[in-house]
């Protein structure tokens, strides 16, 4: 792959517009087929203002009062409650979010969805520009690489769009704080945007592992005090001390131990059907005679015949590795190291969250425009070498393994659990080849 030809054919002003063009069109398709789907229930922006309506609206405790429990924190309802407040009270079709309702109603509704997904849209954008400007600090690929990212990573970003899934600010919030922490030296700041990132899903919790292993404290205080202002400050000043104290009791109890016994079964029925790509979900497919079809279609991919507990303690050991090769590379690498070493480093963590987590489905993928961006930096600035050109190859065949969910069949062959580890495999060859080469010039700066 010729990135820097591909930059070169960007720069053209006409070809530049052109592409400029195309990509505000498929926005606009995007964002029309996503509202129509959240305004018939098919996304889960309708399940999303249940837990508004039910949690701030009727103050109700809806991990009790929704039979579908979301393994989401008490912050999550007041930050999403920009979206899910409107239009007031229940629909009386559960089949139809427009029965019933009034033309009032039904505009507040659509506004609402239309007002969430173009909010995400937008934060596509800038997520792309914040990669690229912590990939890029000499500014040289920058405006290629954020339009590669975007395009490269737009079909996974706009899969979390169309499903209405909170993914896209998560991505937008980790990319802001890789952009804070790598471009601008702002560490508090960027461990603060990881806090918030936390609240809304557990997984990038996994960045204050990060922060820890590199003796990152100012980010570690700064995620330390988003985490805390979301997840203590907002839920008190929300339902009170009692209420909150209530709220995430209720999250432990009907969440958090059954999910610690016996894994999401405890709260998710056919957990790791087809839609989920995460290693425990692979591995209980092709380990156990689990159905990862549809429940009119069933598929077996089972090559072992074990039961589904021991294929996840098989994923168990599986995520083992997966941690041990994090905590060797974020441990291993001592000191201050270069800025295209500290941004690998970063970008581990978002594949980490993907095979670490027991439920990754096809939207949650989107945080992988964080490696993407960095391994297309890595091509760019060693074009000619043949790290450079193994990783050149290498990423977009992982992406393309990784779009092969769209596939119902590949789906259920795991295809993006194949793709993320692939993409997690070209980080590791990637810190592996920059750590070899800061080796080689240290005795150099020595004599």
């Amino acid at each position: 792959m010729n990135l820097p030809a591909a930059c070169a054919f960007w720069e053209r002003r006409k070809v530049r517009r052109a592409l400029v063009a195309l990509g505000a069109l498929i926005v606009l398709c995007v964002l029309a087929n996503a509202v129509r789907r959240a305004l018939c229930g098919s996304t889960e922006f309708r399940a999303f203002r249940e837990i508004v309506q039910v949690g701030l609206v009727e103050g109700k405790d809806h991990y009790t009062h929704i039979a579908h429990v979301r393994a989401y924190g008490p912050p999550f309802v007041i930050l999403w409650s920009p979206f899910g407040l409107f239009p007031l009270g229940r629909t009386p079709d559960p089949d139809n979010a427009l029965t019933g309702t009034t033309a009032w109603q039904v505009a507040q509704l659509t506004l609402s969805a239309a007002a969430a997904l173009l909010l995400m849209a937008a934060m596509t954008v800038w997520s792309a520009r914040f990669i690229a400007s912590a990939c890029d600090r000499e500014r040289r690929w920058r405006a290629c690489l954020a339009a590669g990212v975007w395009f490269a990573s737009g079909g996974l970003m706009f899969n979390s769009i169309v499903r209405c899934e909170t993914d896209m600010i998560v991505v937008f919030l980790v990319a802001a704080a890789m952009a804070l922490m790598l471009a601008e030296g702002r560490d508090w700041e960027g461990g603060f945007c990881l806090g918030v990132a936390t609240a809304f899903k557990l997984t990038p919790g996994l960045f204050g592992v990060y922060l820890l292993c590199r003796r990152k404290w100012g980010a570690l205080a700064g995620m330390a005090v988003g985490g805390v202002v979301c997840a203590v400050v907002l839920p008190v000043l929300t339902w009170g001390f009692e209420g909150a104290y209530e709220r995430y009791h209720s999250w432990v109890t009907n969440v958090m131990l059954p999910l610690a016994k016996e894994g999401p079964e405890a709260f998710i029925d056919r957990p790791y059907r087809r839609t989920n790509q995460s290693l425990t979900a692979a591995t209980v497919r092709y380990l156990s005679a689990y159905n990862a079809g549809r429940q009119s279609r069933p598929h077996y991919v089972n090559v072992a015949g074990l039961s589904v507990g021991t294929a996840r303690k098989v994923a168990t050991g599986l995520k083992l590795l997966v941690l041990a090769a994090l905590l060797a590379c974020w441990l291993g690498v001592s000191g201050s190291c270069s800025h295209e070493l500290e941004g690998a480093l970063f970008a581990l963590a978002p594949p980490g969250m993907l095979l670490l987590s027991d439920v990754s489905v096809g939207g949650h993928l989107a945080i992988l425009a964080v490696p993407v961006g960095v391994l297309a930096a890595f091509c760019l600035r060693r074009q000619g070498e043949r790290a450079a050109a193994a990783a050149s190859w290498g990423m977009p065949a992982a992406l393309f393994v990784t779009y092969l969910i769209a596939v119902p069949t590949l789906k259920e062959l795991s295809a993006g659990t194949l793709g993320v580890l692939a993409i997690f495999g070209l980080l590791l060859f990637t810190v592996r080849t920059l750590v070899r080469e800061g080796r080689a010039i240290a005795p150099m700066h020595a004599d």
